[in-house]
C-alpha cells in the first residue's frame, strides 16, 4: 500500500503542481550551474541532419564541437526537417517542453495498458491527475530520463509511440506505432516480438509495411543516401560512439569492459541467454494476461542485445516503475524489490560518475570496480526479466483487483 503521506500529495489540489515546479526549477539550476547548460548536443545532430539531408553528406558531416554523426535511419532526418527551420533556441525550448510533457503521456499510457486508466479501466487510479503530475515530477530525476533531456534525446517520444500501440486494438494503429518509431530509430523494431507473442500477426504485418514505407520514401528522396545506409552504416555501430564508454549499458558494453577488448562470441551467448529468457519472460506475462509486464521484457531485451545502448536508452525503467507500483504483482516482494533496486540505481547517477571517471576518451582497459559497477543497468536489465517471468509464473489470469491508490 503507499503511504499515507504519498496518498495525501497526489489527492491534494496544489501540492503536486508545487513538487512539480521545485523539480523543473531544480533541473533548471543544476542545468545552468554546469559548463555547458542546455546545449543538447544530440538535438543539435537532428537538426543539422535534417539541413544536409538532400545535399548528399547526411552521414558525412560531424556536428559540434563533439564531432558527432548522424547515425539514425534517413526517414528521421525528413521527420527532423520541421526543426531545422526555427531558430536553435526556440528549437531547444520547444524540444524541452515536448519532452516534459510526453512524461505523464508515458504514465498515462502505461496506466492504460495496465487497465489503471482511460475508458473502460478494470480498475481505475484516483486521483489520476495528482499521481501523472507527481510522476512527472520525480520521474524526471531518473538518470535515463534526466540525461535524454539534457542531450535532447528523442527517447521519450519513441515510447510515447510504443505504448500508444500497445494500447490501441486496432491493428493497422498499432503498427503504424511500431512501423513509423522503427523508421526513426531501429531499437524500437524490438517490439515486432510483442506483436509475435500475441499472435496479432496483422498489427505485425502492419508494422512492417510502414517500416518498409519509410524506407521506399527515403529511396525516392535520396536514393544514394538510404542505399548506403541499410547496405552498410546500419552494421557499424562504432559510429554511434565508443563501445566501451560507462554509458553504454548493453551486453556488448559491458563484457567488452570487463575483457578489455570489444568481445564477440561472449556478447553473442549473453544476446542468446537474454533472448530465451525475455521470450520466456514475456510468454509468461501474456498467459498471466500482463501486457504491461510483456511488453517490458521485450523492451528490455532490446535494450541488453543491442551493440549500444546509452544509459539514457533505459528510459523505460519509467513504465516499469509504474508497473512495480500500479501493476497486478505490486505486491509481490520480488517486484517490491525491484522498484527499489532501479530507483536506488537511477536516482544514484552511478552511471554519469562513471563516465565522469573515465574521462573524454575512454579505453577498453580500466579498474575491476569500474568494470563491475558499469554493468548495473545490464545486471538489473537481466534480474528484471527474471522477476516478470517468476511473478507472471506464479499468477493466475485474473483481472486486476479494482483498488484505489494501492
Amino acid at each position: 500500500m503507499l503511504r499515507a503521506p504519498f496518498t495525501a500529495l497526489v489527492a491534494s489540489r496544489w501540492a503536486p503542481w508545487a513538487l512539480l515546479a521545485v523539480s523543473l526549477l531544480s533541473r533548471a539550476v543544476v542545468t545552468l550551474l554546469g559548463t555547458d547548460p542546455f546545449n543538447m548536443i544530440d538535438l543539435k545532430v537532428y537538426v543539422e541532419g535534417a539541413r544536409h539531408l538532400t545535399d548528399g553528406t547526411l552521414y558525412d558531416f560531424l556536428s559540434g564541437a563533439s564531432q558527432l554523426p548522424f547515425t539514425y535511419p534517413p526517414f528521421s532526418a525528413l521527420v527532423f526537417e520541421p526543426l531545422s527551420w526555427l531558430p536553435w533556441v526556440l528549437t531547444r525550448v520547444l524540444w524541452q517542453v515536448g519532452m516534459l510533457v510526453s512524461i505523464p503521456v508515458v504514465i498515462y499510457l502505461t496506466l492504460r495498458l495496465l487497465g489503471r486508466a482511460g475508458r473502460g479501466a478494470s480498475a481505475p487510479v484516483e486521483p489520476l491527475r495528482g499521481i501523472l503530475v507527481v510522476g512527472t515530477a520525480l520521474a524526471f530525476w531518473l538518470e535515463p530520463v534526466s540525461t535524454t533531456v539534457g542531450y535532447g534525446q528523442i527517447n521519450l517520444f519513441l515510447a510515447v509511440l510504443v505504448l500508444g500501440a500497445a494500447v490501441s486494438a486496432r491493428d493497422w494503429t498499432t503498427g503504424a506505432g511500431i512501423g513509423l518509431a522503427a523508421g526513426i530509430k531501429l531499437i524500437p523494431a524490438v517490439t515486432g516480438l510483442y506483436l509475435i507473442l500475441q499472435r496479432r500477426f496483422a498489427a505485425l504485418a502492419w508494422s512492417v509495411g510502414f517500416f518498409l514505407a519509410t524506407i521506399a520514401l527515403m529511396l525516392a528522396v535520396i536514393p544514394h543516401e538510404t542505399w548506403r545506409y541499410f547496405t552498410g552504416l546500419i552494421l557499424d555501430p562504432s559510429r554511434t560512439g565508443a563501445v566501451f564508454s560507462a554509458i553504454n549499458q548493453s551486453w556488448r558494453g559491458a563484457l567488452s569492459r570487463f575483457a578489455g577488448h570489444d568481445v564477440s562470441s561472449a556478447w553473442l551467448v549473453a544476446c542468446a541467454v537474454t533472448v530465451a529468457l525475455g521470450v520466456w519472460a514475456a510468454g509468461c506475462a501474456l498467459r498471466a494476461g500482463d501486457r504491461t509486464a510483456s511488453l517490458l521484457a521485450v523492451q528490455f531485451v532490446g535494450l541488453l542485445v543491442s551493440p549500444i545502448s546509452w544509459s539514457h536508452h533505459w528510459i523505460w525503467v519509467v513504465p516499469l516503475l509504474v508497473w512495480g507500483v500500479f501493476g497486478p504483482v505490486r505486491a509481490q516482494r520480488a517486484v517490491r524489490a525491484l522498484v527499489i533496486l532501479w530507483c536506488a540505481a537511477t536516482y544514484s547517477y552511478l552511471i554519469p560518475v562513471l563516465v565522469v571517471v573515465q574521462g573524454k576518451v575512454p579505453v577498453d582497459s580500466r579498474p575491476g570496480w569500474q568494470s563491475w559497477a558499469g554493468a548495473l543497468y545490464a545486471v538489473l536489465g537481466m534480474i528484471t526479466l527474471a522477476v516478470i517471468a517468476l511473478v507472471s509464473r506464479s499468477r493466475r489470469h485474473v483481472a486486476a483487483p479494482a483498488a484505489v491508490i494501492s
